[in-house]
């Protein structure tokens, strides 16, 4: 997901999580380099992200438009559609890689399975007594 801050990088995010899938926060502020880098090493196949930020010329991945005139958020539902599709996520399945900077100067991927992303949701709910 190659995005900023948005409603867009939002939706992306719980799209990828409800298909079963797995998301690599990519920030389009990273320079070309680093951000090359993280596609080519996550084995991204498919990149989500808006109008004006540009993709390295090495992807070779489908690249799905989140953002502009004819984006993958504007079009309808068809009658193939399902309006909350259940996937078959178990807790020890993939939510996320997230790239650190690397004590080698070349940045690590951290993959976070659901139950963590669960705790993590648990442990703000308590700390910070969060209520409906």
């Amino acid at each position: 997901v190659l995005t900023k801050p948005s409603l867009e990088m939002a939706a992306a995010v719980l799209g990828v999580l409800k298909a079963g899938a797995a998301f690599v926060p990519i920030d389009p502020d990273y320079p070309d380099q680093r951000i090359d880098y993280i596609l080519q090493d996550s084995g991204a196949k498919i990149l989500l992200k808006q109008e004006g930020i540009s993709v390295p010329d090495s992807f070779l991945g489908e690249v799905i438009l989140l953002d502009g005139d004819r984006t993958i958020l504007s079009l309808p539902l068809d009658e193939n559609d399902e309006e909350d599709p259940l996937t078959a996520t178990k807790t020890e399945n993939l939510a996320y890689m997230i790239y650190t900077s690397g004590t080698t100067g070349q940045p690590k991927g951290v993959m976070v399975e659901h139950h963590a992303l669960v705790n993590l949701c648990f442990w703000h709910h308590d700390a910070f007594s969060m209520t409906a």
